[in-house]
């Protein structure tokens, strides 16, 4: 794949500045091995010291690595399959300026070798072998202005050139610190290696990759123009999964940057390293430990080289790729938000384009299956939309897990802000699709658009902060139906109580109920909107929060949109994100259903289940009967 340079970036992207590239490719936090190779002499004890470090049973013949310009293969003595022989050696490249071989004596004679390199090689060894240097043979070969390598020859500090020895002395202490922080990480128990599997998830690269600047603007794999784009010093792109050209392709993010500058004889543009993460499934063979379940990390120096394996070693690659990879997703969903944010205030729903059509009207037969009933067309929308529902879902309870920021730390630029809901990109054409499905008024359909596509509370905020009709009362009717107030669309006109089934999936409009019993013990006051609504930024959760008992759990609701389960001592056990600041909340009579209202015009019927529900942002058991919504852009409530 070239990588071209592009004249138009996204404009409203956060581009990667230097300090926190530069941010991402500091190893000083990682732990080291200080013991190995104490001193970082070139000698015959430090190689033989790293070999076992690299090579640490027989079973392993070679490892490879490499950093910057420099790349390096260390080698136990063994014959390939390809009858090349090889000495306990490190050879060393420094891209097209130096090579170094170091290797320890051996008391038998190398085989002969099948390749005209290693025959050479051979030759040169046998017919003039270098003297021994403090226990190593030492040879090197220099580049020309052509880019063309010269002759092999001894490393010996009165005999090769004043620039040779100091190069290949600061390239060993090079590999050497590059396998200090492999050896710290294995003798700590590799924290580095489980802090990238936990942060590159399978979802957490798909919704990344599902964002509209991917799927869009740049979602052309095969065209320079438009396979992805430079967010400052770092390129980044998607393959988008599907068929081309008779193959099977999968879901692909690459990240290249340049490494370096061309030398003579390059390709154009080749002095690009990068990394590239392929989702392979839950079903795919095992990677090996360095690669996250569900993905394979490879890497290549530069873009003409073939991409290898991530291996198990390359602590300053997982350090950098990691790093990268958290600014990026960060700043890419920041930009994405800000985007939606300006569609939304500018763009009338009229001026955005339509859903997918259903392929044909209701009544539908019992046997038919969603794929039958709703097309192709929406069941590839609800696949992408549950798999970003589940992704941005697990990413909310990561941000739940993180400690609370301290006193010191409680501000705008060191506590994180809760990451942007992917799906907002398709959240308008999503509520057109919703509308179209009521308005058809079939409940076989709108239940299989129940379960195909989970409500999305951060996805629609914009709109429901601007439409929202307050619900702000609830009771529990002894018949099991629900009754619910909600404000007026326009200021000066009364508001409504309407009536929910006891099934929860009917909505009618209902006369206000007869006022209840004074209860024996005054209750805690509810916050009414209006409260809620005129509170000072950030005041609104000093006021009285709404609350319920079930299933012997206080149940607390905040302006944030989150309920939360407490013990009576004041302990967490569960917290579920609804949307809009929480007005209302009561309890069915068994505990089993759970109605909350909101200001963003949400009415939530919620029912206990028998695990979280992994497209919700929840860690509780409940999952969505019912929602209604309230706007003031709709002449009804619209049942989700």
């Amino acid at each position: 794949m070239s990588i071209a340079p592009l004249t138009a970036p996204p404009t409203a992207s956060s581009m990667l500045t230097s300090t926190s590239l530069s941010a991402c490719l500091q190893n000083d936090d990682l732990p080291r091995d200080a013991m190995l190779c104490p001193g970082d002499a070139l000698n015959a004890a430090n190689l033989h010291q790293l070999l076992n470090a690299a090579l640490p049973d027989k079973s392993r013949h070679k490892a490879a690595g490499w950093f910057d310009q420099t790349d390096f293969l260390l080698t136990r003595s063994h014959v390939d399959e390809d009858q090349d022989a090889y000495h306990n050696a490190l050879f060393i490249t420094i891209w097209k300026r130096w090579d170094f071989w170091l290797a320890l004596p051996q008391d038998d004679a190398a085989p002969a070798r099948a390749n005209a390199l290693t025959q050479a090689w051979t030759r040169l060894r046998h017919r003039a072998p270098p003297p021994l240097v403090d226990g190593l043979l030492r040879q090197f070969r220099s580049y020309d202005s052509a880019g063309q390598p010269g002759d092999w020859q001894p490393l010996q500090e009165a005999h090769a050139p004043a620039q040779a020895l100091p190069a290949c002395l600061q390239a060993w202490r090079q590999v050497i610190g590059y396998w200090r922080l492999a050896e710290g990480q294995r003798r700590a128990g590799r924290p580095l290696r489980d802090q990238l599997h936990a942060t590159l998830t399978p979802a957490r690269v798909q919704a990344l990759t599902l964002l509209p600047i991917f799927t869009a603007r740049y979602n052309d794999w095969s065209n320079p123009e438009r396979n992805g784009w430079w967010e400052d010093e770092v390129w980044i792109g998607a393959r988008q999964p599907g068929q081309r050209e008779g193959r099977q392709w999968g879901r692909v993010l690459k990240l290249s940057w340049r490494n370096g500058p061309d030398a003579p004889g390059d390709e154009e543009d080749d002095a690009h390293a990068c990394y590239q993460i392929d989702v392979t499934g839950s079903d795919a063979p095992p990677e090996g430990t360095a690669h996250p379940p569900g993905l394979r990390i490879s890497y290549s120096q530069r873009q003409s080289d073939a991409r290898v394996p991530l291996p198990l070693h390359a602590v300053p690659h997982m350090a950098r790729l990691l790093g990268l990879f958290i600014h990026l997703e960060h700043r890419l969903q920041l930009a994405h938000a800000r985007d939606l944010q300006a569609l939304l205030t500018g763009a009338a729903m009229h001026d955005m384009p339509p859903p997918p059509a259903l392929p044909r009207m209701p009544p539908f037969a019992a046997h038919e299956t969603d794929a039958e009933v709703l097309g192709a067309q929406i069941m590839a929308l609800s696949q992408d939309w549950q798999a970003l529902g589940r992704a941005h879902a697990a990413r909310m309870r990561e941000h739940w897990e993180r400690p609370p920021a301290s006193s010191m730390q409680a501000d705008e630029q060191h506590t994180p802000a809760p990451p942007a809901d992917p799906r907002s990109a398709q959240a308008v054409a999503m509520l057109q699709l919703a509308r179209a499905v009521h308005a058809l008024a079939d409940a076989d359909l709108s239940g299989r658009f129940h379960r195909r596509f989970a409500f999305a509370p951060q996805a629609f905020a914009h709109l429901a902060a601007r439409h929202g009709r307050a619900v702000d009362r609830l009771q529990w009717q002894a018949d099991g139906r629900l009754l619910a107030y909600v404000a007026a669309a326009d200021a000066g006109q009364a508001g409504a109580w309407w009536a929910i089934s006891a099934d929860g999936w009917a909505i009618t409009p209902a006369p206000a109920p007869a006022p209840a019993p004074a209860p024996d013990a005054v209750p805690e006051p509810q916050a009414r909107s209006e409260d809620l609504l005129t509170a000072a930024p950030g005041k609104a959760a000093d006021l009285a929060a709404p609350n319920t008992v079930a299933h012997g759990l206080n149940v607390y609701g905040d302006d944030q949109g989150d309920l939360h389960g407490m013990t009576e001592d004041g302990r967490a056990i569960w917290r579920h994100h609804v949307g809009g600041a929480i007005l209302a909340l009561a309890a069915s009579a068994d505990g089993n259903l759970l109605a909350v209202g909101t200001a963003g015009g949400y009415l939530v019927l919620l029912r206990k289940g028998s695990g979280t529900d992994p497209h919700l942002v929840s860690t509780s058991r409940y999952y969505e009967l019912r929602r209604f919504i309230f706007w003031r852009d709709a002449p009804g409530p619209l049942a989700w």
